[in-house]
């Protein structure tokens, strides 16, 4: 697992959920037949929280980026429906509104998907 692989995984948790704030998506119940599988996709949110912790700047930079990426996507490709319905906007618009750089957000954000493939590749080296 690299941290393009993670980031791919919840740009697509968030183009599936469109309507879904960061915070809002629930764990999934099913179990893959084979435990070297790749969890669900929302599952992915789910698994940020836990390695990350919920409210970790990390995470809501990373969350915040993927959601961000997903409604790009969606629009450029205009397959669901409008993006007025989607919560959330740019990550320039959110680095405005809490009041960071760019450039820190950048770094959260790789800090955390770092994490996360780590996280993910020992958990399954064990």
């Amino acid at each position: 697992m690299t941290c393009h692989d993670v980031e791919r995984w919840l740009v697509a948790a968030f183009m599936a959920f469109t309507s879904s704030g960061i915070f809002s998506v629930r764990p999934n119940r099913l179990q893959p037949n084979d435990p070297e599988e790749m969890r669900a996709t929302f599952d992915w949110v789910v698994f940020s929280g836990e390695v990350l912790g919920r409210g970790s700047e990390e995470r809501i930079a990373l969350l915040t980026w993927a959601r961000a990426t997903a409604r790009r996507r969606i629009k450029r490709h205009r397959r669901l429906r409008l993006l007025r319905d989607v919560p959330g906007g740019t990550v320039t618009d959110y680095c405005n509104e809490v009041g960071i750089w760019r450039r820190t957000f950048d770094r959260r954000r790789k800090r955390a998907c770092e994490r996360l493939a780590n996280a993910w590749n020992e958990r399954n080296s064990r």
